[in-house]
């Protein structure tokens, strides 16, 4: 199946033309040169291009014939685990002094 694409490898402005002319298999020029006699004969050449540079996705690159779009999973993380606060306020209890250490 034939796409309509607008050409990377022979552009003049945009590749509009180039990009019509493999879609008809007709040379680029004969194209560029309807568009300009579109345009000097106001029949609106200039603003088939413009639409069409906007409408026609760029070629793809060589060897792609289309773009697979994966939609991304979310990552689940294990929940993390309270420990607690632990202030810096609060002392540990003094160690106890043994008989000999009370009687000294």
């Amino acid at each position: 199946m034939k796409r309509l694409y607008r050409s990377k490898s022979d552009v003049m402005i945009a590749g509009v033309c180039s990009g019509l002319a493999k879609y008809l298999d007709v040379d680029p020029t004969a194209i560029r040169l309807a568009f300009v006699l579109l345009l000097f004969l106001a029949l609106g050449g200039f603003w088939i291009y413009v639409i069409l540079w906007i409408i026609m996705p760029v070629e793809p690159a060589a060897g792609m014939e289309s773009v697979q779009v994966v939609e991304a999973q979310p990552k689940t993380e294990a929940p993390k685990k309270f420990t607690g606060i632990k202030p810096a306020s609060i002392k540990k209890p003094a160690k106890a002094k043994t008989e000999e250490e009370k009687e000294k």
